[in-house]
């Protein structure tokens, strides 16, 4: 049996060079040929608009070069939440953690480029200790900007600061269901259930009082409610009954049914009061993070890194 002979390297390579080289020219021509034809003449000149960007999309990376932009001398810190001053353990490493969203860049805060865009105009934030936290850094970044900045509670207003380099006010409505409530003490209520101390009255279509008379002085405003929509704030010894109208809902609205009114109820006030010239923002809520029990059951914030996407 006749063995075959075998073949050199150098024909090898010259049997392949040219298999490569007519497939790579069909699959040119074949591009050409399938490709869509423009129907513009001038689709050459047209630019494609860059995809938008998701500052909700990214991660959480370390930098210890990124501190903060202010010290525990800002004025505008309520003594016991200033951890800076108070010294918390491991705050510089706190401090290092920065946002970084996939697909674009997320530059900081530039305190006197914004209150220069903003001049002559408002800011305020409407909501529960989520707004009034990041209020609170805020007022302290733009502080930077104009060490006159003064204190400022009008309006009903929990806390803010004017800017009158500027000329502009940033400011805080504590209200933490959006809506009216009140307290009502077992001696007011016809029913007398065991254990119950009493209830709270949300009138789910009235603004809270503290933010129900500033349709005409904010050009922004931010709102926020939900970690008060729980039972560890309103136990069922002194749960929520919702009213509208003037008159309890019926049947009774379980928390979460009421919260949903409450929403639908506040978004319509809104668009019906406030002016279209102003812009409104909803802020989402952020996830608790409290170890070895919640906030009013000892519970403490030891973490000095951002929770994980599942955690």
């Amino acid at each position: 049996m006749l063995m075959a002979s075998k073949l050199t390297p150098t024909l090898i390579t010259w049997l392949i060079l040219p298999s490569c080289l007519l497939i790579f020219l069909y699959s040119m021509l074949l591009t050409l040929y399938t490709a869509p034809r423009s129907h513009s003449s001038n689709s050459k000149n047209q630019i494609l608009a860059p995809p938008k960007c998701n500052l909700l999309k990214g991660h959480w990376v370390f930098d210890p070069n990124h501190k903060p932009m202010y010290n525990s001398t800002c004025p505008f810190h309520r003594n016991s939440w200033n951890c800076i001053k108070n010294q918390r353990e491991n705050m510089s490493r706190i401090n290092s953690w920065k946002w970084v969203p996939e697909q674009c860049d997320l530059n900081r805060v530039d305190p006197v480029r914004f209150l220069g865009l903003m001049r002559n105009r408002n800011i305020g934030f409407v909501g529960d200790s989520l707004n009034e936290n990041f209020l609170v850094s805020f007022l302290c970044v733009l502080r930077v900007a104009d060490a006159g900045a003064k204190k400022w509670k009008r309006k009903g207003a929990w806390s803010g600061a004017y800017f009158p380099k500027f000329n502009v006010t940033v400011a805080y409505h504590r209200a933490v269901l959006l809506a009216k409530y009140e307290w009502r003490s077992q001696q007011l209520l016809l029913s007398d259930k065991d254990g119950v101390k009493g209830t709270f009255r949300v009138d789910t279509d009235i603004p809270a009082d503290d933010w129900a008379n500033i349709a005409d002085f904010y050009d922004v405003l931010v709102f926020n409610t939900g970690h008060w929509w729980h039972y560890d704030k309103f136990p069922k010894e002194m749960s929520l009954v919702f009213f509208e109208g003037g008159k309890p809902i019926h049947p009774p609205l379980e928390m979460l049914d009421g919260f949903k009114v409450v929403l639908e109820n506040m978004v319509a006030h809104i668009e019906k009061v406030f002016p279209k010239r102003m812009l409104k923002f909803w802020r989402l809520q952020s996830p608790r993070h409290f170890h070895g029990g919640d906030w009013n059951q000892n519970g403490s914030c030891l973490f000095d890194k951002p929770l994980e996407e599942l955690q």
